[in-house]
């Protein structure tokens, strides 16, 4: 509660800075954060128990995962032959998937609060040796896990945290020329399609279909794969509101896309060239705003538009994106308005200004306490 009486959310923080003479220790750097009114930081999580995350998410059963991005920025057991003005790199090899491929540093990891006073007190590493891994979602009896160039399917039908046999490898030909651009931030539509992402700096030839900058989807029962838009710069979020609109978010300045599928997107054609398809009269811009985002690039996002999902935080946050800012160390909040067959974007003020230049903010999502979690990388 706040001291005014009014219901708020208690933002809490997934804390990874290495601990260097540089850096503030993980107490002060919360200590530091200025929050929005009526709001606080807590620590849930810190070095040694976990480094670089860049994805926070809940399973149906209340428990937080991340992903440590510890192989990040090249590849385990990969040489690189050749590197172009864009950084894209070109291996000697395509690796094999996992458990048979180069093993990585990479672990999916989750982190359980049993005594419930906010913080994790058990430490769990589900999955290990992965080689630059970027996406996690659960269902269907199991975890999909995106590792490039494969989305894979780890079986874990009595959910005990242990895969039951290796992965399955479900898609392969996601790009993997750049780890700062990869495919990432799996998460389900309410169509029952898994859909993702992905960078500018990266080409994926998947089933016949190549794409850079943009959403695809995965259907895991028909096995159905679909480019479901393009552009929009280097992508690092998507979220779906409770209409069911597709919002991503990159960087390039951009706040975030609205999503419509089969459309093209303002991309940075120097790097790619034209649209693919010939026939497309042109493209469609980012949501209006107004004002510049207070330190691209823009990560994850999360809207506030139920009347459930307000009731956690004041009124004045409904109808709301909320977005990490990687590069202005901070978390901002925006007003989504109706305009036309889309929306508008009004930059209300930052939710989380970290005053601190090594924090940066790579994921958010909302947990089942009503709290806004997010990971610092």
């Amino acid at each position: 509660m706040s001291r005014s009486g009014i219901a708020v959310c208690v933002l809490s923080l997934w804390f990874s800075q290495t601990a260097l003479a540089q850096g503030l220790s993980p107490a002060e750097a919360v200590r530091r954060m200025k929050t929005a009114p009526g709001f606080e930081v807590q620590l849930v999580a810190s070095e040694p128990q976990v480094l670089q995350p860049i994805f926070v998410k809940f399973d149906d059963r209340g428990r937080l995962w991340t992903i440590q991005y510890l192989q990040y920025p090249n590849p385990a057991g990969l040489k690189r032959v050749k590197v172009d003005r864009w950084s894209r790199t070109i291996y000697d090899k395509i690796p094999e998937p996992p458990p048979k491929g180069p093993r990585g540093a990479d672990k999916i990891t989750v982190l359980i609060d049993n005594d419930h006073d906010g913080a994790a007190d058990e430490v769990k590493d589900v999955i290990t040796g992965l080689n630059l891994c970027t996406g996690l979602e659960f269902g269907h009896g199991g975890l999909f896990v995106l590792q490039v160039p494969y989305l894979l399917y780890y079986p874990d039908k009595n959910c005990d945290d242990v895969p039951d046999a290796d992965p399955e490898v479900l898609l392969s030909g996601f790009g993997m020329e750049d780890a700062q651009s990869f495919a990432n931030h799996l998460t389900w539509g309410p169509d029952g399609w898994l859909y993702g992402v992905n960078g500018s700096t990266t080409t994926c030839v998947i089933r016949g279909i190549e794409f850079q900058q943009g959403v695809w989807r995965y259907h895991p029962v028909t096995r159905e794969f679909e480019l479901f838009c393009e552009g929009g710069g280097n992508l690092y979020g998507l979220s779906f509101d409770a209409e069911g609109n597709l919002i991503y978010t990159g960087n390039g300045g951009y706040l975030a896309f609205h999503a419509l599928q089969g459309a093209y997107y303002l991309k940075t054609f120097g790097k790619h060239g034209p649209l693919h398809n010939p026939y497309a009269y042109g493209y469609f811009k980012d949501i209006q705003k107004n004002g510049a985002v207070p330190g691209a690039p823009s990560t994850g996002g999360t809207i506030y538009i139920t009347s459930a999902q307000a009731n956690s935080f004041p009124s004045q946050f409904q109808n709301c994106l909320i977005s990490g800012n990687f590069l202005g160390h901070s978390i901002s909040w925006w007003r989504m308005s109706p305009l036309g067959a889309t929306f508008s974007a009004k930059h209300e003020g930052l939710l989380v200004d970290s005053q601190d230049p090594w924090c940066g903010p790579t994921d958010l999502c909302l947990g089942p306490d009503g709290a806004i979690y997010w990971s610092d990388f």
